[in-house]
């Protein structure tokens, strides 16, 4: 069996060595033009009326305009990575599933280089943080439902960085059943990139098991996002003509024709054109003027305002609104409490931000997974027989004060289970602090040290010396080398 177990457990490197600098291309590379300026965004993206861009665009691109553009789907994004970004605890554990602490500390120190710069010959490097590659990833999953990422080695073939492989520039090749290969497709590279590679990694979130290309579990609001658009549109041509007073100008033609010239009186067809030439004077005249204008006209002309006594008088469009909120919540799976439409008491509002809290959670799942292949990894190369763990602290939204009364139950509890050796010191920090216990830090478990000590034996009370009166004042109480430590009896005031 010992046989068996060493032939499957055992750990195979790969057949070549990683390439320096990645083979992955980022989402603003072309190898075509690698001395050109890149380009900058558009920042007029925000007046693209998804309504017909839907038809045109895919759902890719749509979601990449609304991530940045759409109040409810920014909202939705942001509630995400806030509610997410919790601590990474990481670990390192051999094949028998025992953590080492020494591999650990070596694996931290390894992802510290590599996201601070140290060799500052190479001018300005744009090195991410841990927190920030998280968050990265997260953004991902919830644009693409999956998300890539690569293991740069720089030079000296150490690890240097994580490179971001946008999903929707991978081609899938399934040669084999359940045996899916990667390329990327860029832009000047004929046949893309093969991304056949051990140092890239791939994560789903909530995949169809039936497919291999992924979408964004935000994808089902397109629609309801398009037809609350043109609802909006219309409403505000409904605004434009009948929301806000209208100027009226009434034009008397029996005054017209009083003043009319003599020679266009003879004939119909000049009186006609006449006509036509004052009104759109007139017309002129008014359509541009201000409210606070002064308006001075002949008696001819008699203004006034349209629908001055019910300005906003129209259909009910809150009705509308209210259902279109109502679905595009559910397809961007939050709660209405977290995109600031909560209408309901404390006690609904507190179940929806539990529920957010949890979707948050899940939400670091393929973030683990991701993270630990690629820790793991670098272990591998390192020699280490063994895997990396990656785990997040579950999201709290009560304050950290808030919390201490919770926390000082937990902190009894797991004590007393160090101290009945139900489990290790190890446990009890990583439960307790999420890290691994300092050096210097006792061995506790198992020790009894939370059980009273027994009676009769030095240091402790015999049970028939206890009573009530044994100090009724407190004197135990007393500071230390005190006299009223030392008084046996309360001593009478001298006379």
């Amino acid at each position: 069996m010992a046989g068996l177990g060493s032939t499957i457990l055992s750990i195979i490197s790969p057949k070549s060595k990683a390439k320096s600098g990645g083979v992955s291309a980022t989402g603003t590379f072309n190898p075509q033009q690698t001395q050109n300026v890149l380009t900058a965004p558009q920042y007029q993206d925000h007046l693209t009326d998804i309504f017909s861009s839907r038809v045109s665009d895919d759902a890719r691109t749509l979601m990449v305009q609304l991530f940045e553009h759409d109040p409810d789907v920014s909202a939705a994004v942001s509630a995400y990575l806030t509610m997410a970004n919790t601590q990474p605890v990481i670990l390192v554990r051999d094949l028998e599933g025992e953590i080492d602490r020494e591999a650990t500390k070596a694996l931290m120190q390894r992802i510290k280089f590599m996201t601070v710069p140290t060799d500052y010959t190479k001018g300005f490097q744009m090195k991410q943080t841990l927190e920030q590659w998280c968050e990265e990833i997260r953004y991902m999953i919830l644009l693409r439902g999956g998300a890539g990422i690569e293991l740069v080695f720089d030079e000296k073939m150490l690890p240097a960085d994580l490179r971001n492989v946008d999903l929707n520039s991978v081609e899938w090749f399934e040669k084999k059943a359940g045996d899916y290969k990667p390329r990327q497709k860029v832009s000047g590279v004929t046949g893309g990139i093969n991304l056949d590679i051990p140092t890239f990694f791939v994560a789903f979130y909530r995949q169809n098991p039936t497919k291999i290309y992924s979408n964004s579990p935000f994808v089902s609001t397109i629609n309801t996002i398009a037809a609350r658009q043109q609802v909006i549109n219309d409403l505000y041509r409904i605004m434009q003509y009948t929301g806000y007073p209208r100027m009226e100008v009434k034009v008397i033609e029996e005054v017209l024709r009083k003043n009319m010239p003599v020679n266009v009186k003879l004939d119909e067809a000049k009186q006609n054109e006449w006509i036509n030439a004052r009104l759109s004077e007139i017309r002129n005249s008014v359509q541009d003027i201000r409210a606070d204008t002064a308006f001075v006209h002949m008696d001819s002309v008699e203004p006034g305002i349209m629908n001055e006594k019910s300005p906003g008088a129209g259909i009910d469009i809150s009705k509308v609104i209210e259902t279109l909120n109502a679905q595009n919540q559910a397809g961007l799976k939050t709660m209405a409490t977290v995109i600031g439409r909560g209408q309901a008491g404390v006690n609904t509002g507190s179940v929806e931000a539990r529920i957010a809290a949890m979707n948050a959670d899940e939400l670091n799942g393929p973030v683990s997974s991701i993270l630990a292949n690629v820790f793991s990894f670098m272990l591998h190369q390192d020699g280490f027989q063994g895997f990396a763990e990656v785990n997040f602290v579950k999201g709290e939204l009560r304050p950290e004060l808030e919390l201490e009364p919770q926390l000082t139950m937990r902190q009894s509890r797991l004590l007393t289970d160090l101290s009945h050796g139900l489990i290790t010191d190890l446990e009890y920090h990583l439960q307790m602090y999420h890290r691994l216990p300092p050096e210097n830090a006792p061995e506790l478990s198992g020790t009894g040290f939370m059980n009273p000590a027994p009676a009769g034996e030095e240091g402790g009370t015999r049970a028939d010396e206890v009573s009530p009166n044994s100090d009724p004042l407190g004197r135990s109480l007393a500071p230390e080398g005190s006299k009223m430590a030392k008084s046996k009896q309360v001593k009478k005031p001298a006379k």
